[in-house]
């Protein structure tokens, strides 16, 4: 027989401590100050409890009733301007407290989620979008951010109101207190009970925010395909109905929180003219002053609003809830295995411009090999892209792959990086296998050359130093210059300080190819990756670029990506796949005297052989 399902209520209290703790965990560092803030939130509001009383001995004053400690009116007028005006320091005390702690807590969050960010493998961005991610850096820290300077603070005031309220008020008037908190427990049960409700109801407006800022993003990041296709419209549409989806389910939290403003509100009201009634027929049956009662009134008043305005914390406590939530399972997430652990501190510690440090790796001394290697993409763990693949690369060699598109070439590169871990086989350098290593000591041996180059939004300078960021002016300048970029940045007038735009809109296609080149060079690095590093560029920049990757490449491993296969003729071996498996592997001579394999139609389909009969499969 199946077990009953558990109530939400342990899922509620279970998901609180969680949250809690994860919060705490990051308030360690300034605890110091945010417990100096909830002391000044403590007394600010202690003397502000002060006002009602002093406020009622004014009017026992003015009606002749009974004398306290403190006598006439002008000296109880000062006394009540002294307690406002200490409250007013103590409060600006607190708000300042609080700010100063929240505003270093989401700092703190940020730069920990943002280093967590990058230690997370390639496999969990296939999965899920970068405005979603963007989302969870900015929208939900921002929650965090709220819950300790506002939501925090307003909950403990209300605590601190109703509690302290409740026993002055049964101080002054015994009979009248109990009537006033017979009404208090129903206040607060519905408010607990609508704010569970609306508390699906805000997550889900969470989510479907995201997603709408995710449309965005991508479409103003792809700005040039949206106008070339004339889609204009239809992105625009597409955004739309993601703002009317928040609309709507935003609208339904709407609704549930006037309801439970406007439910507290009436239940507050009326108990406040049902108390005035009752204390009215005590002052007329001689057993409570006139003064006295309008303090009664007020701390009731004080205590309603803290009650209603309980509910509106316990909303914002829920999107606390389901923001702290989203981070901390973002923070769960593994890293990339192999990552050393005094590397993944870093990004715990303050930002730094200095390169990390990991430990060096000897140079590689035979060859990097592929052995019975199969994989597939996590998100598509159904198609096989390598089978069974075997594959030597040998130190200082010039291996090509080539083939049809989806054969697998691209996958190879993104394996040797270690992207992604195999499903089956191994890969090793000099006889040891690659997961032995660490992780980023192993890639700082590679230098890659991209067919589609992403630069960062800086200078042209600060791109080619990307490559090794402690490099000097100079060795930046000797760079530019071997990847024959000088022709065309000292025609800038910044020259290398030219500003290239997001992703290096300012520079044409080659020009951002050369700063690929150049900060490969830079880099200077064991293992050199091109990936159809010429591909961009027109004629006598490609001869130009060439030159310099010919040099690059000396004394140097190196892997080519190719479909021109003009580009590949030097190589010491060409290695052609074809769905996911190697067909053929030699020299282009010895590949192009086979007339019926791929590569020989290959290169006739391109034009640098005879006619051929039937293309190659695509």
């Amino acid at each position: 027989m199946a077990k009953p399902e558990t109530t939400s209520e342990p899922g509620i209290k279970e998901r609180l401590g969680i949250s809690f703790r994860f919060l705490l965990g990051f308030l360690r560092p300034h605890l110091k100050l945010f417990v100096t803030g909830l002391v000044l939130l403590f007394v600010s509001n202690a003397v502000f409890l002060a006002f009602p009383y002093l406020t009622g001995q004014i009017i026992n004053e003015l009606s002749g009733g009974d004398p306290w400690i403190i006598r006439g009116v002008g000296t109880l007028s000062v006394l009540l301007l002294v307690v406002l005006t200490v409250r007013a320091f103590l409060s600006f005390g607190q708000i300042w407290l609080f700010g100063a702690v929240s505003n270093r807590l989401s700092r703190d969050i940020r730069r920990r989620l943002y280093g967590h960010l990058l230690e997370l493998p390639v496999s969990y961005y296939d999965s899920h979008r970068t405005g979603e991610l963007l989302s969870r850096l900015s929208n939900d820290v921002t929650q965090l951010e709220t819950a300790v300077s506002d939501v925090l603070a307003d909950l403990v005031r209300q605590v601190l109101v109703v509690v302290l309220g409740i026993a002055i008020a049964v101080f002054l008037a015994p009979q009248l207190a109990l009537f006033m908190v017979l009404v208090v427990p129903p206040v607060a049960l519905g408010a607990r009970r609508l704010g569970r409700i609306i508390r699906d109801r805000a997550r889900e407006t969470q989510d479907l925010l995201a997603e709408s800022s995710t449309i965005a993003e991508e479409t103003i990041a792809g700005v040039a395909t949206v106008k070339s296709f004339a889609n204009e419209q239809f992105e625009a549409d597409r955004y739309n109905e993601a703002l009317h989806r928040v609309l709507a389910k935003a609208m339904e939290t709407v609704t549930l929180r006037a309801l439970i403003g406007s439910s507290i509100g009436l239940l507050v009201m009326g108990s406040l003219i049902l108390v005035i009634w009752f204390g009215a027929t005590l002052v007329d049956a001689g057993s409570l002053a006139v003064g006295d009662l309008i303090s009664f009134v007020i701390y009731t008043g004080f205590i309603g609003g803290s009650v209603a305005g309980l509910g509106n914390s316990i909303t914002r406590i829920q999107r606390v809830l389901g923001s702290s939530e989203r981070v901390i399972e973002l923070m769960q997430m593994d890293p990339e295995p192999g990552l050393s652990a005094d590397v993944k501190s870093d990004s715990s510690r303050r930002e730094s411009r200095a390169p990390a440090e990991h430990p060096a790796l000897p140079p590689l001394a035979d060859a990097l090999e592929l052995r019975s290697v199969s994989f597939s993409y996590p998100t598509r763990p159904d198609l096989v892209v390598l089978k069974d693949l075997d594959l030597t690369i040998p130190r200082n060699s010039r291996v090509a792959l080539v083939g049809p598109s989806g054969s697998g070439k691209s996958t190879i590169v993104r394996l040797l990086l270690r992207f992604y871990e195999l499903n089956e086989g191994s890969i090793l350098r000099d006889g040891t296998d690659i997961t032995g290593f660490d992780l980023r000591a192993y890639r700082s041996c590679f230098a890659v050359v991209p067919q589609d180059v992403l630069l960062f939004g800086g200078s042209v300078e600060e791109n080619i130093r990307y490559g090794r960021p402690d490099a000097t002016a100079g060795e930046v300048r000797v760079a530019a210059e071997a990847a024959h970029m000088t022709e065309f940045v000292d025609r800038f007038p910044e020259g290398l300080g030219t500003i290239v735009g997001e992703r290096g809109v300012q520079l044409s296609g080659g020009q951002r190819q050369r700063v690929a080149i150049a900060r490969a060079m830079l880099r200077d690095p064991e293992f050199l990756i091109l990936d159809e590093a010429t591909s961009s560029l027109d004629a006598e920049s490609e001869w130009l670029v060439q030159d310099a990757l010919d040099r690059l490449m000396q004394h140097r491993t190196t892997l080519v990506i190719a479909h021109r296969l003009a580009t590949v003729r030097k190589a010491d071996s060409i290695v052609v796949l074809d769905q996911g498996t190697i067909v053929e592997q030699g020299t282009h001579e010895e590949l192009t005297q086979v007339p019926d394999g791929l590569y020989a139609k290959l290169v006739r389909m391109q034009g640098l052989g005879d006619a051929v009969e039937a293309p190659p499969r695509l």
